[in-house]
């Protein structure tokens, strides 16, 4: 039996000098060059997508009116006038008496009055009460601690009330506060502006 001769790949057709040696083929582009454009399209729009966002964020938290930023310092004893109203000057202290009120162990109430005057009448918030040292800060209670409503002693400003009035407001607070406070007063349309009384127990 003959075993056949192991075959022979035929030889490449010769055109001329150049295709004496076969020429490498160029890299492969790498990763980085193959996504040049998108990574330049991230770098520039991520950050202007953060700024927007925050603007965003700032602008419905701060502007229009939404929240106060600009506080209007009043001396003790002393009136300021923002918005075509007159405010203070304000008076207050510790509530010695409690009987009758649903005041919690541990806590004592601090009764605030904020004179207003505004003759063609303004519209505000309750006033906040806020420890200057802390920043910690309390809204007012009436009907939590059993007082009952009454439109001689309201809490907030009515655009409709027109002339002189008083803002009463009671805080309950915890027994360890000792002030100074803050009593902060935000009248609608001011452009973020706030009055700021200080208010020594």
């Amino acid at each position: 039996m003959t075993i056949p001769p192991t075959p022979v790949p035929p030889a490449p057709d010769v055109v001329g000098p150049a295709s004496a040696a076969p020429t490498a083929s160029s890299p492969r582009p790498t990763w980085w060059r193959r996504n040049l454009l998108a990574l330049v399209a991230v770098a520039v729009l991520l950050p202007a997508t953060a700024a927007v966002i925050g603007w965003q964020g700032w602008r419905q938290f701060f502007a229009f009116d939404a929240r106060p930023v600009t506080p209007v310092l009043v001396a003790p004893d002393d009136t300021v006038d923002l918005v075509g109203a007159t405010w203070g000057p304000i008076r207050g202290g510790e509530l010695d008496d409690l009987a009758g009120l649903d005041v919690p162990p541990g806590a004592t109430v601090i009764a605030v009055a904020v004179p207003v005057d505004a003759p063609d009448g303004v519209a505000c918030d309750a006033p906040v009460l806020t420890e200057q040292a802390t920043g910690r800060s309390w809204t007012p209670v009436r009907g939590e601690i059993g007082l009952d409503y009454s439109p001689d002693e309201p809490a907030s400003c009515l655009a409709s009330d027109t002339g002189s009035y008083e803002l009463i407001v009671p805080f309950v607070v915890p027994d360890d506060v000792e002030g100074p406070f803050w009593v902060d007063v935000r009248p609608s349309g001011s452009a973020g502006a706030f009055v700021r009384f200080p208010l020594e127990p």
